[in-house]
């Protein structure tokens, strides 16, 4: 009988582990209701984070949900720019 896989979470940082914390970055993704555009947008981000709503078609704007244990927002950007996505995200 195999032993049961336990997971254990260190915390070198201190800053606690806890599960189900969501964050939401608002980006403006210009040409989102182009179908290739969305697309790209959704393969590359739709495994990795929680919800991505466009928020006013006309504008561009798009929200996304995301576990900040999971991936950080530079690390979104990171992939948006590889993929060819022109973007801006306000804030830091």
């Amino acid at each position: 009988m195999k032993e049961p896989r336990v997971r254990v979470w260190i915390d070198a940082r201190k800053e606690g582990y806890r599960p189900g914390r969501l964050e939401e970055l608002v980006y403006t993704i210009p040409h989102i209701r182009d179908p290739r555009v969305w697309e790209k947008v959704y393969q590359t981000l739709g495994a990795l984070v929680k919800e991505i709503e466009v928020l006013v078609p006309d504008t561009g704007r798009v929200k996304i949900v995301y576990d900040p244990a999971r991936i950080s927002p530079s690390f979104i950007d990171y992939l948006l720019q590889q993929k060819g996505i022109a973007f801006s995200r306000p804030g830091p």
